[in-house]
């Protein structure tokens, strides 16, 4: 069994689990185009959106601190921001549903990535005071999911 996630970043890889849902949902096209399309909009707009400015606005420049952002894993994170903010902008501002598969492999390898890669990484390099000063900044974006139960506490209730 792998190492707990700080309890800092947990809300951040509660959110990982609806997008990995999402992401299977995109790619296996087992649902109507129009249902996927509402869900990858719930996904976004509830959560999805705000997730990344947290990690870019929050999380990178606490970890810059004290180690390099001139890693391929933090660019490749980066890049992958950037091509699921276009291709949900393609799905759902353009009308162009022939992106969902595409947008949800990406989605998953990116979830992966940050939970085995990036994460761990941050772990090991932010001293346990700065991780626990994070915790306020990150949303559990629980409206996120149609999955999340709405009676479930979050980490600010």
């Amino acid at each position: 069994m792998g190492k707990r996630r700080h309890e800092a970043l947990q809300p951040l890889s509660r959110h990982h689990h609806y997008a990995l849902v999402v992401a299977m949902h995109l790619t296996r096209q087992e649902q109507p185009t129009e249902a996927l399309l509402r869900e990858l909009r719930q996904f976004w707009e509830q959560g999805g959106q705000a997730h990344f400015r947290e990690e870019e606005d929050v999380l990178l420049p606490a970890y810059a601190k004290y180690g390099s952002l001139d890693r391929g894993e933090i660019a490749q994170m980066l890049l992958d921001h950037v091509k699921i903010r276009s291709l949900v902008s393609r799905a759902l501002e353009d009308g162009d549903p022939s992106v969902l598969v595409e947008l949800g492999t990406i989605l998953r390898a990116h979830v992966h990535l940050e939970e085995q890669v990036i994460f761990p990484l941050i772990e090991e390099t932010l001293q346990e005071p700065d991780l626990t000063r994070l915790a306020p900044f990150f949303e559990e974006h629980r409206a996120s999911s149609p999955y999340a139960h709405p009676d479930e506490p979050t980490a600010r209730s």
